[in-house]
């Protein structure tokens, strides 16, 4: 994880920050990184001024502020000594200030802590919009993951004719297996795959008999298994575990993550450079709404957030 020298911490206040916090400061000393802290304040909504005087709006504001700076401040105490630590507060949307800040100050890696959603499990909105749309990886630690990362999983699907995804999954690869000899964790990379058009083949244009079906899966299968055996061959001197799971991306993933229940999942949020509008990849989107444990999510080079 030595990449990192410019790190965003994202309080929310409460207990939640603390687990987060403790990630942050350990991966600042180890890297000699900037460490800032930073509260967003949401703007109180219009309607307020509808039924209260000006001055107690203006005395609203100022209360949320103190109580958000004595908040940092109490978190810097936190810190170890030896890092280099400021602290922030914004006003606006969390999740717009936040990539705001990412780009005005070069920041190149956020943290912040998982919050509950109205479902309970899944992150929630500002995660989501986080993960869509800021230009550099996002880091969302359970607030209850008190003890090192043991598990790991890393979740990819390699394509030789694709360098802009092949590029990220090199990226993952570097990221998560850094993780692992940090926190003493085991790694596991996982790789899902369909047979493209098996239903199509099935009928009554092609009428392909399940034989021959099985045939091109197994076909299928083996070119998978050579496509994620040349990404990890780098990494040929490590203890790494490795699945190719047939089925659906989205929903399969979602299902093996449920199924190993790992302490982090390490992902891309598959996004073609230059087109803003296409944020997240269909797979990320899906797992990403089901997921309960920490991610740690990361962009293809040269991605462009939609927030200016």
């Amino acid at each position: 994880m030595e990449r990192f020298k410019n790190i965003l911490f994202s309080s929310c206040g409460g207990k939640e920050d603390l687990a987060a916090l403790d990630r942050a400061t350990r991966l600042a000393v180890s890297n000699r990184a900037r460490l800032t802290l930073v509260r967003v304040l949401e703007e109180l909504p219009l309607a307020a001024s509808y039924f209260l005087p000006k001055n107690h709006l203006s005395k609203l504001e100022d209360a949320a502020r103190t109580l958000a700076e004595n908040d940092l401040k109490a978190l810097v105490k936190r810190v170890d000594p030896a890092i280099k630590v400021e602290t922030r507060i914004l006003t606006g949307k969390v999740f717009i200030e936040l990539i705001r800040a990412v780009l005005t100050n070069a920041h190149d890696l956020i943290i912040k802590p998982k919050q509950a959603s109205a479902k309970g499990t899944s992150l929630d909105s500002i995660d989501l919009h986080l993960l869509r749309k800021c230009p550099c990886p996002v880091w969302i630690i359970k607030s209850t993951q008190r003890k090192p990362f043991g598990k790991i999983l890393i979740a990819v699907d390699p394509d030789p004719s694709d360098p802009e995804r092949l590029s990220l999954h090199t990226d993952l690869l570097k990221i998560g297996t850094s993780l692992a000899s940090s926190e003493q964790g085991k790694v596991e990379v996982v790789h899902t795959w369909i047979l493209d058009g098996e239903q199509t083949l099935r009928g009554p244009r092609f009428k392909m008999g399940e034989a021959q079906i099985a045939v091109l899966a197994d076909k299928a299968q083996k070119t998978h298994q050579e496509w994620l055996a040349q990404l990890l061959a780098p990494y040929a001197d490590q203890s790494i575990k490795s699945s190719v799971v047939k089925g659906e991306p989205g929903p399969t993933l979602a299902a093996l993550i449920e199924k190993k229940k790992p302490d982090i999942v390490v992902m891309g949020t598959v996004a073609r450079t230059g087109l803003p509008g296409l944020l997240i990849g269909n797979t990320a989107e899906y797992v990403l709404g089901q997921i309960n444990c920490s991610v740690l999510a990361i962009k293809p080079r040269g991605f462009k957030t939609p927030v200016s």
